[in-house]
Parts: C-alpha cells; sequence; structure tokens
C-alpha cells in the first residue's frame, strides 16, 4: 500500500479569552478536531498535531498548529496548517475619583495634584496586569460672579494591552476661594462746624 491517507484540517478560527482570562485552544474544544480521516486500507486512523504559539498582547497569542496524519503502512498525508487566534476583546474597568472642591491660598493660587484631588487605585482588567489610569484636563472655566473660582473637567481614561479601552470618565473639580478680604477702616476723627 503506497496510497497517501486524506483529511481536512478545522477551519482557522479565532478564539476570544472570557473574564478569568480563559480560553479552551485544545482540538476537542472550539476549535474542532479532524473528523474525516480516510485511508485506502487502514482503519481507525487519528491525526495528530503539533502546536507553535507566537505571544501577541498580554493575555493574547497565535497558534499555528501543524496537522499530520499517517497511515498503518507509514504513508503520510501531506501537512496541513490550521491557524488559532486568541484575542482578549474585554475592556477594562476602573472608578474615578469623586468630585470635589479645591480652594486656593492665600496668593489665590490652587492645586489640582492628585495628591489634592484623587487618584485611580481600582484599575482592573482580565489579562492585562500593570496598567494605569491616566486623565486629562480641560482648561478651567471661570465660575461666574467668583473672580479666582474655576470648574476644571477631568477626564480619565484606561487602555488595557491589547488596546481595549473602557468609557472615559469624567471628574469635576471645582476651585473656590474660601480666604476671606482684609481692610483697615479709616481713623476715628473729630469734624468741626463752620
Amino acid at each position: 500500500d503506497n496510497t497517501l491517507p486524506t483529511f481536512t484540517r478545522p477551519a482557522d478560527i479565532t478564539l476570544y479569552k472570557d473574564a478569568a482570562c480563559a480560553v479552551n485552544d485544545t482540538p476537542t474544544g472550539l476549535a474542532l478536531d479532524v473528523t474525516n480521516e480516510a485511508d485506502n486500507c487502514s482503519t481507525g486512523l487519528n491525526a495528530t498535531y503539533s502546536d507553535v504559539k507566537v505571544d501577541n498582547c498580554q493575555g493574547t497569542y497565535t497558534i499555528t498548529r501543524t496537522w499530520s496524519l499517517v497511515d498503518n503502512c507509514g504513508n503520510a498525508a501531506a501537512d496541513q496548517v490550521q491557524t488559532i487566534t486568541v484575542k482578549d476583546e474585554i475592556a477594562p474597568t476602573f472608578t474615578r475619583p469623586i468630585d470635589l472642591t479645591v480652594y486656593t491660598d492665600a496668593s489665590c493660587n490652587y492645586d489640582v495634584s492628585l495628591s489634592a484631588t484623587g487618584d485611580v487605585t481600582n484599575e482592573a482588567d482580565n489579562c492585562s496586569t500593570g496598567i494605569q489610569a491616566t486623565f486629562v484636563d480641560a482648561a478651567p472655566v471661570p465660575i461666574v460672579g467668583c473672580q479666582g473660582g474655576y470648574t476644571i473637567a477631568r477626564t480619565w481614561s484606561l487602555v488595557d494591552n491589547c488596546g481595549n479601552a473602557a468609557a472615559d470618565q469624567v471628574q469635576t473639580i471645582t476651585v473656590k476661594d474660601n480666604t476671606l478680604p482684609t481692610f483697615t477702616r479709616p481713623a476715628d476723627i473729630t469734624l468741626y462746624k463752620d
């Protein structure tokens, strides 16, 4: 017997990570297995495979799965390559700091640094680690009738290592002047009739 066996590899497939960053990429799972092994003489054939895995962004990868089939007489079908892509499309989560008010100092200066206004501390993602929310401040908007008072819209953003972005969240920072003004009255005085 010198007739090669035949088979058809499973189709290329994309699998997705779940909330626990897990995926089933075994041939009996979502990636499927070869089911049509055939040969002119041999029975009970079962294709085998070997994998080469290439990491992509954190928690994701591409598997090049090479399928092989040999009959009981050593005749080998041509190898067939299946590509299994494992992706993470789950956005990270976070909670912006609360809206708050900061006050100007004696020189009418104010501090809106993270130490004064709060930072995000609960960044989370199903696969990515070490992610950090960032922010952009809009130009301060003067408060009408309150010189030295402003509102600042701070837009917080978070993107995981695979480019999945959480919805932006806006923190409102109000700047107020609560320093009392000072003055000195005129001196007491005596006036005389003419």
